[in-house]
C-alpha cells in the first residue's frame, strides 16, 4: 500500500463535507496509517495530517462530534498550504 498524498486526504475530507463518506470511514482509513508500522508514512506533514484526521470521529457525547465542518475546512486549508 502506498503512502497517501495530501490531496488524497483533502479529497476524502471533501467527501465527508458532501455527506458521501462518514467521519468514521475517513477516521478509520487515516488510522490504519497512524497506528501501524505496516503502512509507513515518510512525509512528516502527511503523517501529521493523517493523525489529525484519524480523530475525526471523536465524540463529545452520543451523536455529538467534537469536530464540525468548520474544523474540517480549517484542516484542509492548513494542510493544503504546507
Amino acid at each position: 500500500m502506498r503512502e497517501p498524498a495530501k490531496q488524497e486526504i483533502i479529497d476524502k475530507l471533501e467527501l465527508v463535507l458532501q455527506n458521501k463518506l462518514t467521519k468514521e470511514e475517513v477516521a478509520d482509513w487515516a488510522s490504519k496509517y497512524v497506528v501501524t508500522d505496516d503502512y509507513p508514512v515518510t512525509d512528516l506533514t502527511v503523517f501529521r495530517f493523517l493523525k489529525t484526521v484519524s480523530g475525526l470521529d471523536t465524540l463529545l457525547a452520543p451523536g455529538e462530534y467534537m469536530y464540525d465542518d468548520g474544523d474540517i475546512k480549517n484542516w484542509m486549508n492548513k494542510y493544503s498550504n504546507k
